[in-house]
């Protein structure tokens, strides 16, 4: 992400907001200490097509497509009062993601920013990997920004030039099956598909 002296443009600010759901590289990540529990290393070796083993697939990713629909929406309230501390963020993400997402959010505080609306995610498609030493689905999805605005918390008044020029931007998350039998989102970055 790049930032233009200390005032925001509008390709900063999605690049602020998405900077948490696309894993922005100017923030770096912070280890503020989560930890989520080590990543299952306890997966399916079969590969051949069965019923049970379509089961397991179709289970596991409407579970990991849930934990990603749950950060896109733990995300979206915890920016609107740009709160780094919201509960809700550990349930659904793990580091690195989870210590970026508190770095942005912290760093939406401390200019005294918050989000006005809320980010959706459509899922376009899926990809599930369950037989690998990492039980792990890919997620592709379309986050739709049109509903956002970047206001200041103390009079909700606009940040100047903070309008979001391309509200469309196409994603793929990372969800990892954890031994604490979460599934959470790990990793996004921006995708190469139309939205």
């Amino acid at each position: 992400m790049r930032t233009q002296g200390t005032r925001t443009t509008g390709s900063t600010l999605v690049m602020c907001v998405l900077g948490a759901l696309l894993l922005a590289q100017v923030f770096g990540c912070t280890d503020d200490g989560h930890d989520a529990g080590s990543p299952s290393r306890n997966a399916s070796s079969s590969t051949a097509t069965t019923p049970a083993a379509d089961s397991s697939v179709a289970a596991a990713t409407e579970a990991a497509v849930a934990a990603y629909n749950g950060y896109i929406q733990a995300f979206g309230q915890a920016a609107q009062t740009a709160d780094p501390d919201d509960p809700n963020l550990s349930r659904y993400a793990a580091d690195p993601l989870l210590s970026l997402t508190r770095h942005n959010l912290r760093t939406m505080k401390d200019r005294g920013q918050v989000q006005i609306g809320a980010q959706t995610a459509t899922v376009t498609s899926t990809q599930a990997d369950l037989a690998s030493a990492q039980p792990a689905v890919t997620v592709h999805a379309c986050l739709d920004y049109s509903s956002i605005k970047l206001v200041y918390a103390s009079n909700r008044s606009p940040v100047p030039n903070s309008e979001i020029k391309d509200p469309r931007v196409s994603a793929i998350a990372t969800v990892w099956l954890y031994q604490t039998g979460q599934w959470l989102v790990n990793d996004t970055k921006q995708g190469n598909d139309p939205c």
